[in-house]
């Protein structure tokens, strides 16, 4: 087995090839050649507003025979910040790091292949997956957007957008705080083909426009669906940062699967992000489709819908087992090739016994 650190695969892996490594195990999701376990969240309440989290979900792909679990061990608080409700992991493993990883399995020789830190790959998942629902939801004539959140995942929502929407030519961006925005901007400029312009409100930077990219890790919605024009597009990486108006306007919401999650924890508790989400407001289920339907052609938008691709909380799944052993394997093929990463010898994982 060989194990992988970030560092190692951001050095590796591109978004091209997450792109189209995501599209095909979109396509095998919608055609039956891969299989996926609903996400599991797992809940302990440890003080006010902080909880432990324990997070798992694996998918297999025939076509490469390889099944990936991901999972992560957490430490979340809710917490209010520059008058938002966030949630936000806490870094409490030791040196103020977090912990998580993702474990990919042959289908054929049953060991385990590869463990790989899951970082890099799960922030790059997410901007590719959401430039695969831009390349076929968003009108070909449109080349500004407006993106909300300059955090860890947004920057990765430009990068997928470099490869599927080059036509893009300006951005509009907005978070909370002017120092961080316009920071932002400067540090993604180099990176992507179109000019980046912070402004000073969310209205600004998506009312007039017909492509929104939502990207934060809000626990209340950071726009307003009235400011919605025929024939846009929604990208959202999680439900509680849209709006009931925009999902009620949207006339197709396109989910990465119709799965959806479970939340567990002791009777009683309940976190927000699993209150919070869009569909304890709204039942899209009726417009509801699968990205894998969108990207086979099977569903067509069109020219004057709304269009919403959501994340976890818009009713359909969040992060899937399938996206983290597509991504794993494309990190690990590219690391045998090159020799890169910590060999651990196989017969660790391999027993006599009947498990």
């Amino acid at each position: 087995m060989r194990i992988l650190t970030n560092e190692e695969i951001e050095r590796l892996v591109t978004m091209p090839e997450l792109v189209a490594a995501l599209e095909e195990a979109f396509l095998d999701l919608e055609s039956g050649e891969a299989v996926e376990r609903p996400r599991s969240h797992t809940y302990t309440p440890l003080a006010d507003r902080r909880y432990y989290l324990f997070k798992s979900m694996d998918g297999g792909l025939r076509r490469h025979r390889v099944h990936a679990i991901r999972i992560t061990s957490d430490l979340v608080a809710e917490v209010e910040r520059e008058g938002s409700l966030r949630r936000e992991k806490v870094p409490a493993a030791p040196g103020g790091t977090w912990v998580g990883m993702i474990l990919l399995f042959s289908m054929e020789r049953l060991e385990p292949l590869a463990l790989l830190q899951d970082g890099w790959l799960q922030r790059m998942r997410v901007g590719a997956t959401s430039a695969l629902a831009a390349r076929r939801l968003v009108p070909e004539e449109v080349t500004e957007a407006g993106l909300i959140g300059t955090g860890w995942q947004a920057g990765a929502q430009l990068l997928g957008l470099a490869v599927s929407r080059p036509g893009l030519r300006r951005i509009f961006v907005f978070s909370r705080n002017r120092e961080r925005r316009e920071a932002f901007c400067r540090a993604m400029a180099p990176l992507v083909p179109f000019e980046l312009i912070p402004v000073a409100s969310a209205e600004a930077a998506v009312a007039s426009r017909r492509f929104w990219i939502l990207a934060t890790n809000a626990l209340e919605p950071v726009v307003d669906g009235r400011w919605l024009q025929p024939g846009t597009h929604v990208n959202s990486i999680q439900g509680r940062e849209v709006d009931a108006a925009t999902v009620e306007r949207a006339d197709l919401v396109v989910v990465r699967s119709r799965l959806r999650p479970s939340h567990l924890g002791p009777k009683g508790f309940v976190p927000l992000e699993a209150e919070r989400g869009i569909e304890q407001r709204v039942d899209a289920s009726a417009k509801m489709v699968s990205l894998g339907a969108v990207l086979s052609g099977a569903v067509r938008r069109r020219p004057e819908w709304v269009t919403l691709f959501g994340g976890g909380g818009t009713g359909g799944s969040g992060g899937l087992g399938i996206q983290f052993a597509a991504v794993a394997r494309v990190a690990y093929e590219k690391a045998v090739a090159h020799g890169v990463g910590t060999e651990v010898p196989g017969e660790y994982f391999r027993e006599r016994y009947t498990p």
